[in-house]
């Protein structure tokens, strides 16, 4: 079935949640991509249904390295590798001009022989997997489809072997930090001779990368400010109403499968650990995310807490939670909030606007720093 990936479609299904919903009763895949990034690795590998395929069975992963990929995300990858022996993976090493390795691709095999292939134009990247416009499809796999396309694929891999090196290989190290490099350079200065560079000196973490730019927003980003509800001990489990939670969040009231994807905004330019949340409907008509940024702190005493969530595409969302501790900036956010809530006072205030309209108020926050206006 062919699939768009959309931000301002209503119907987008992303990349990220078809790979998921796929694996979730595989007992092996294998897929190869042209560019992966440390975000996109961390939706794939850090989801819990992939860590029951792995669990279960292997996944062969061939990894493009000519672009994008950098030297944060092989680290990253070499970290999954070691946690899970089930996970093989290999990057494309080669020296030919004037050509990509560019395939986007996996396909999975389940137990009674069947399978299914997922294939389009998605990079196992934040962009590819949730945020870019993208178009794909899931095809289910015959027993016998499944067969032949195992059959070619082990063919092409055993053709391909001399370019297919570990990730710890000293030349993809140095083409990775190539990548790096350039990313560095890319619009501050001409770039040199890449021979020249010092492999050494070049930090995973000393450049802003594509991947960076996977988390930024725009004015016409859709921005809800909302009081979070004691909810007993564990306020971090925030409670929403089911308008907020389908019209803004993209959930489903009774579909517990779809994944939310939540970044917290620690400081300017530096965001928490993706949180892949299940959107959790109960019988008691409570409609939840859970929220790391404030595991295991108090609620306080007087006044509510506010989280601001922006979103970037389709369940993907920047936040950042506002504490009455906070002073002046908390003060400015609840009386704008009081100012121009409609509902009735004994309800939890929750407005949607676009960011535009909030200009002021953002610009004077870390989340601010993920604006990008061009």
């Amino acid at each position: 079935m062919l699939h768009i990936q959309d931000p301002n479609y209503s119907n987008s299904y992303s990349l990220h949640e078809a790979m998921i919903s796929v694996c979730s009763n595989a007992e092996r895949g294998s897929g190869a991509y042209a560019f992966v990034s440390k975000s996109g690795a961390d939706l794939l590998f850090g989801d819990i249904e992939f860590e029951k395929l792995l669990d279960r069975g292997e996944y062969q992963l061939i990894v493009g390295i000519d672009q994008i990929t950098n030297t944060a995300t092989i680290n990253r990858l070499v970290e999954y590798e070691e946690k899970y022996p089930s996970l093989n993976i290999n990057a494309f090493l080669h020296s030919t001009n004037n050509s990509l390795f560019h395939p986007k691709i996996s396909y999975f095999s389940r137990e009674n022989g069947t399978g299914s292939l997922v294939i389009g134009s998605g990079n196992l990247t934040a962009g590819g997997l949730r945020k870019n416009r993208e178009a794909f499809a899931v095809v289910d796999l015959s027993i016998q489809e499944l067969i032949n396309l195992d059959a070619y694929w082990n063919d092409w891999v055993t053709q391909s072997a001399c370019y297919l090196k570990p990730l710890a290989d000293q030349g993809v190290i140095a083409r990775v930090a190539k990548n790096t490099f350039r990313t560095k350079v890319w619009n501050d200065i001409s770039l040199p001779e890449v021979d020249t560079i010092d492999i050494e000196g070049v930090s995973e973490d000393s450049v802003t990368t594509e991947e960076s730019n996977e988390w930024n927003y725009q004015n016409n980003s859709s921005v809800l400010f909302a009081e979070i509800p004691r909810s007993g001990n564990r306020w971090n489990q925030a409670n929403f109403d089911v308008t907020t939670f389908e019209s803004f969040f993209g959930a489903t009231a009774g579909d517990n499968s779809q994944r939310i994807l939540l970044r917290n905004v620690e400081a300017e330019r530096i965001l928490g650990d993706i949180e892949v949340r299940p959107s959790v409907s109960v019988r008691s008509q409570n409609y939840r995310f859970e929220l790391e940024a404030v595991a295991g702190l108090p609620y306080p005493t007087t006044g509510r807490p506010i989280g601001v969530f922006i979103r970037l595409s389709t369940r993907m969302f920047i936040y950042k939670i506002f504490m009455p501790s906070m002073g002046n900036k908390y003060d400015e956010i609840a009386d704008w909030m009081s100012t121009n809530w409609d509902g009735r006072p004994d309800r939890m205030k929750r407005i949607v606007v676009e960011a535009d309209d909030v200009s002021e108020i953002l610009n004077e926050t870390a989340i601010n720093s993920f604006l990008v206006t061009s």
